[in-house]
């Protein structure tokens, strides 16, 4: 095979690996590709586990009966997978014309397989896995082949880094999902049925509607510092940064409320402080309770003790 047609093959290997949006996809892709390239037999992809000590089984292309009926027997340790782990192994390598390891003492579905070469995946210094490749011909691999395989692991490896942001990034997000409903359920539901049930009182007076009001003025200033935070979050470093919107924030008219719950006024003697229903003050104390993750009353000053919210 000449260049043209080297370069021919890591151009769409290349090209598979940049569209594929699934691992194992991509990883079968340049399998299939790379075992037609140099006119081989099979092949599969180990790589590592998140503590590098260990690898498992990402992807295989044609393996013979052997090792596809007994997935077992690709399993566990081998000698490649050892050297490649104590940094016996640092680029692409003839192991040995000898059987692979895999295939000892079996006598029959191997379709005569024995050579065996090993590449690693190393992405700036990181072992990410390695790529074994068997052939029923008894010779080592050129040099020119191996080089060519080097060129492939990179592209692997950058494409393995890749998916692994991408997963990364879709996990963040979740996380970043999770905390935006907490703040829904704990900050922005209070305040709706605040001013719900605000409105929603027949015969309503001025009191109440200037509750329903502040309330509504202040869950609007709170939802555009949570916009504000969302977008911060964004334009940063997802492993650097995240969503700085203040947990559990307690409003003026809350802690007004909490600050009278401490001195042992009951819901009608806090309405009657703050010329409020003593529905609503059910439900600022809702919110209070709800934001600060707090049980009872008792429970919710003391947490506010403690956070320095309160003074004693």
């Amino acid at each position: 095979m000449n260049d043209k047609d080297y370069f021919s093959y890591l151009y769409e290997i290349a090209s598979h690996l940049n569209k594929e949006y699934s691992l194992h996809s991509a990883l079968l892709k340049s399998l299939s590709k790379t075992v037609e390239l140099l006119d081989l037999e099979t092949g599969w992809f180990w790589l590592t586990e998140p503590d590098h000590k260990s690898v498992y089984l990402a992807a295989s292309y044609n393996l013979p009966p052997a090792l596809n009926n007994h997935p077992e027997r690709l399993s566990g340790w081998c000698y490649c997978i050892k050297q490649y782990l104590d940094d016996g192994i640092d680029e692409a390598m003839n192991i040995s014309e000898i059987r692979c390891s895999r295939l000892n003492d079996i006598s029959s579905g191997t379709k005569g397989l024995k050579f065996h070469a090993v590449i690693p995946i190393i992405i700036n210094g990181q072992k990410v896995g390695l790529m074994n490749l068997l052939s029923k011909e008894t010779r080592e691999l050129t040099e020119k082949e191996l080089a060519i395989l080097n060129t492939i692991s990179e592209l692997v490896g950058t494409a393995i880094q890749r998916t692994r942001l991408q997963q990364s990034f879709k996990t963040k997000s979740v996380t970043s999902d999770k905390i935006i409903k907490r703040v829904l359920d704990n900050v922005f539901d209070p305040h709706l049925k605040t001013i719900i049930s605000c409105l929603d009182t027949p015969n309503l007076d001025k009191r109440e509607i200037h509750e329903a009001l502040n309330t509504a003025k202040e869950l609007q200033k709170q939802l555009n510092v949570l916009g504000k935070e969302t977008k911060a979050q964004e334009r940063a470093e997802s492993h650097k940064k995240e969503l700085l919107y203040p947990e559990q924030p307690l409003t003026k008219r809350e802690l007004e409320v909490l600050h009278l719950i401490k001195k042992g006024l009951t819901n009608n003697q806090i309405g009657e402080a703050l010329f409020i229903t003593e529905r609503t003050v059910k439900f600022h104390v809702t919110a209070i309770l709800s934001k600060l993750n707090a049980s009872t009353r008792t429970e919710a000053v003391d947490i506010c003790l403690k956070r320095g919210v309160l003074s004693l």
